[in-house]
């Protein structure tokens, strides 16, 4: 009989694109990845995947988190529970792994509810004392995970994350309009730099406007104008800061392959998608040093986070060096084919194996 591994999938508003990603492309797929193994998937809303899926309602902290997940997972008999994010039953009530993405609301707590602090101490910690293994994004998050949560290194599982086949796709094969589409968003015909992501303030983009002064270039942020006094206030020379609004991946993939360089100057990132979609479209990156992760720091330029000055000079590197841009476009696109999901489900594959051996031996 085959072990049994439930799936926590669960998707609620706390999820971040980037979670609700991971969370979608591991349930589609993990059971290819793990034909030997009984994958079941927990879900909340509709999933493409070839397991067997069980419905359950709620959101977090409520009674299907605490009550229902857990005895779910025994009335499966599973042998193994994967939580895809922090939250996670008290009792979980099976053996299980965690997936912590990031620490960011402990390394710059005044920029949170006190409530989610309260969560990391009473929950998140336990969480981490108790788990077969915490699963998280990238090399340099291991050491914050021992500094703030008492992780022991070798239960921690770095498994990077990766570009989706659907953004590859676009990245190979430009679609019809592309042009068009860009005018009708103010940012075809001139050249630009690039920021995809939220606004919140860890992401530093303070620094970035800062920088961004001194260059002879627009700059193009996805999302809106939710800046206090607004946008217009940073344009200088002629040159504009365009908020293109909530885009979807073709207007996306559009913007990417035009960009002159992607700038990602958040002050810590777990694993920031934006800058491996950036080099599948060939874009030179440009990051904050502790926002850069392991497998794409030979591919990006690095600055230190709060150095506006230094962002500039790399920013202008990536404008104008042309031997140095092919030289970037050719590592970054190198890399980002090798990323794939279905890399990612394998290692995590390979890691229940481990760990259903390990508890097979108690």
């Amino acid at each position: 009989m085959k072990p049994v591994v439930a799936l926590d999938a669960r998707i609620t508003r706390r999820y971040s694109v980037g979670m609700r990603r991971y969370v979608r492309e591991l349930a589609r797929r993990i059971p290819r990845a793990a034909p030997d193994l009984k994958i079941v998937v927990i879900a909340n809303t509709p999933l493409e995947t070839d397991a067997e899926i069980v419905g359950v309602g709620g959101a977090n902290f409520g009674i299907t988190e605490e009550v229902v997940v857990p005895l779910t997972a025994r009335a499966l008999k599973a042998s193994l529970m994967h939580h895809f994010s922090i939250y996670a039953p008290y009792e979980p009530g099976v053996p299980f792994l965690l997936t912590i993405h990031d620490l960011i609301h402990l390394e710059f707590p005044e920029q949170f509810k006190p409530t989610i602090l309260a969560y990391y101490r009473l929950f998140t910690r336990r969480h981490v004392a108790r788990a077969q293994r915490i699963v998280t994004d990238d090399e340099a998050t291991v050491e914050v995970l021992e500094r703030f949560l008492g992780a022991h290194r070798e239960r921690v599982a770095v498994i990077p994350l990766a570009v989706d086949d659907a953004m590859l796709e676009l990245a190979e094969h430009p679609q019809p309009g592309e042009t068009e589409l860009l005018q009708s968003l103010g940012v075809e015909g001139r050249p630009y730099l690039l920021y995809a992501g939220n606004h919140r303030a860890h992401k530093n983009l303070a620094t970035l406007f800062e920088a961004w002064r001194g260059l002879s270039c627009d700059l193009v942020l996805t999302g809106g104008d939710d800046f206090p006094g607004g946008l217009g206030q940073y344009a200088h020379g002629g040159r504009r800061v365009i908020a293109v609004g909530d885009v979807d991946r073709p207007v996306l993939a559009a913007i990417y392959r035009r960009a002159r360089a992607y700038v990602h100057p958040a002050l810590v990132e777990g694993f920031g998608l934006p800058m491996v979609e950036a080099m599948a479209f060939g874009v030179p990156v440009v990051a904050s040093e502790r926002s850069v992760p392991e497998p794409l720091r030979a591919a990006a330029l690095a600055f230190p986070a709060l150095d506006a000055q230094a962002l500039r000079r790399q920013a202008e590197r990536a404008l104008h060096d042309d031997a140095l841009r092919d030289d970037l476009r050719t590592r970054g696109m190198a890399v980002a084919r090798q990323l794939t999901w279905d890399r990612t489900a394998g290692a995590t594959a390979a890691l229940y194996r481990t760990v259903l051996e390990e508890l097979s031996r108690r």
